[in-house]
């Protein structure tokens, strides 16, 4: 379980790790995450992955602005839903809120039906939870939550680390 630099108070962040936990459990998935648009990794569960879960979620962020752009191309808003589906791992990313994103990682041991049908009920608990949070904090909207608890630099960093993940 990672705590990111998120503003989370222990009680949401304990209702969003047993929520998380519990779509791992009955989707079969191996884990999954919360991840705000800027890739700030909110939490995390399930089996530790076996790279770097900072960079794993600058990267989930990235991949869903450009589908943002492909979305717009073609005359949509945007693509809610994204799934990457390989050999043996997957992918299945789906924005539950405005700017935030869950990812869950799952093997071949499971469908994709499953672990959406899972996600999506999940995904129904956890906004009410991130609701919670805006509303003790009291910002107006979401997007006002995570441009106050980025620092300055984050944006910067977080491109610099992108970068030095495509380095020669």
């Amino acid at each position: 379980m990672v705590k990111g630099n998120w503003a989370v108070f222990d009680e949401e962040f304990s209702t969003m790790t047993v929520i998380l936990t519990a779509l791992v459990r009955s989707g079969g998935a191996r884990s999954a995450m919360l991840v705000d648009k800027t890739g700030q990794l909110i939490n995390s569960v399930g089996e530790p992955p076996g790279f770097d879960v900072i960079s794993f979620s600058s990267l989930a962020a990235a991949d869903f602005s450009a589908n943002e752009m492909l979305a717009s191309m073609i005359g949509e808003k945007d693509f809610s839903t994204l799934v990457h589906q390989g050999t043996n791992h997957s992918l299945f990313l789906s924005k539950i809120a405005t700017g935030i994103i869950l990812v869950v990682i799952f093997d071949k041991k499971t469908s994709l039906g499953l672990v959406r049908l899972k996600a999506r009920r999940a995904a129904e608990e956890l906004v009410l939870v991130l609701e919670k949070v805006y509303n003790k904090v009291q910002y107006k909207n979401p997007e006002e939550a995570m441009t106050k608890n980025l620092g300055k630099d984050f944006q910067t960093e977080a491109e610099s680390e992108i970068d030095s993940l495509f380095k020669d």
